[in-house]
């Protein structure tokens, strides 16, 4: 078995490049490329646990524990939930998320010494797949948009780029900002409970509470599916008596750690808005708007990708009757086009258009992602030392 991760390692390579290759061709990853994953992974895993039978009765040198398949099987959890939150979230495209899922689970076969193996390798997987695909994207932005317009001019667009969402945010904020107070109360509350969870819980369920950069996860992609109910007025009240009956409770069993759980959790809330505004209002903004062109009824096909604002505004027109509530990454389905297709033939403007976003293949970053934490064991921000 000394040779037997190279192995491995080649065969994940090649499925993993010849889905990239199709991604990049296609713009969309074909359930038959994931199929074969698997089926290549559980050859692997039926391998690796015939060694670790002959280990077992001294027959193989080198094998698994028992252990180690149920640590594979808990990371094989963690990374389908993240990838069906992602899929949900309509930040993926349920081909991504798939293969996300398939890629996280070669990742300890290929070396099962990979630090932060189980419970968080699938967190550091992600890290890696969304900072290097930023970087590569803002990268790309800057010199496509110096190349095309000069210094002078991408710098005044992008100025007049990121105020336009600025005034667009504060038209938001000024329309409701009651529920924008109560969101930040009840995130605040959140991270007061996870940080007094990790301080009363021992063993491996203190150490799950007290990554506070799960939470973060979570909440960061699932935003757009929790906000409302984050916002809503019975929540608020509710988080009230909370915050009161939490604070008596501290005056008396645990005035020693009270004031430095709040500190903490209001960091964490001012962590969590910086990097929600930052990385989910602006940098995909200007992501979006980069390649996002405006197409006529006659122009829209299934498949077609709506952009985050169309999105929103479909699934609060009425007219739709709440046709476009489950309106995913996948792309629009044949009712949905037609919806669309019929409405804006009916508006009194015969130019009106609708926002559509040209889709991004992601599969080759997922890859890039997976080499990045095969080689390091850790996220690009460690070993950029931040």
């Amino acid at each position: 078995m000394r040779y037997f991760p190279y192995l491995c390692f080649a065969v994940f390579a090649g499925w993993s490049l010849s889905v990239a290759a199709g991604d990049l061709a296609a713009r969309k990853i074909p359930n038959s490329k994931i199929s074969l994953g698997v089926r290549l992974l559980l050859a692997v895993l039926l391998a690796l646990a015939v060694n670790s039978w002959l280990g077992s009765r001294g027959l193989s040198p080198s094998s698994l524990t028992a252990r180690f398949y149920g640590y594979w099987a808990a990371h094989v959890c963690w990374a389908a939930a993240a990838g069906a939150a992602l899929w949900y979230s309509e930040v993926w495209p349920a081909g991504d998320a798939k293969f996300f899922m398939v890629t996280a689970a070669w990742l300890p076969l290929i070396d099962p010494l990979l630090k932060n193996f189980p419970h968080y390798l699938f967190l550091v997987l992600l890290v890696n797949i969304f900072v290097t695909a930023a970087l590569a994207a803002v990268l790309g932005f800057l010199v496509s948009g110096l190349r095309k317009e000069g210094p002078a001019g991408f710098f005044r667009e992008l100025y007049g780029d990121i105020k336009e969402r600025l005034s667009g945010l504060g038209a938001e904020t000024a329309r409701g900002k009651w529920r924008a107070a109560a969101a930040a109360v009840n995130l605040g509350f959140l991270f007061l409970l996870q940080q007094t969870a990790s301080l009363e819980a021992r063993g491996l369920l203190g150490r799950f509470l007290g990554r506070a950069d799960l939470l973060y996860f979570f909440l960061f992609f699932l935003w757009d599916k929790l906000s409302d109910a984050l916002r809503g007025k019975k929540w608020l009240i509710a988080t009230g008596v909370c915050y009161a009956a939490y604070l008596f409770a501290g005056w008396f069993y645990f005035y020693d750690h009270l004031a430095d759980l709040l500190l903490r959790s209001f960091l964490n809330l001012f962590r969590f808005g910086a990097l929600l505004f930052f990385g989910r209002s602006l940098l995909a903004f200007l992501m979006e708007k980069k390649d996002s062109v405006f197409l006529g009824p006659g122009e829209i096909e299934p498949g077609m990708i709506l952009s985050e604002k169309a999105s929103r505004a479909a699934k609060a027109d009425p007219v739709f009757e709440g046709a476009f509530d489950d309106c995913f990454k996948d792309g629009l389905s044949p009712e949905q086009a037609g919806l669309l297709r019929d409405w804006l033939r009916k508006l009194p403007d015969p130019d009106a258009k609708i926002e559509i976003v040209a889709g991004r293949p992601f599969a080759a970053w997922i890859f890039a992602g997976a080499l990045l934490t095969l080689l390091s064991g850790s996220t690009v921000f460690r070993l950029m030392g931040i």
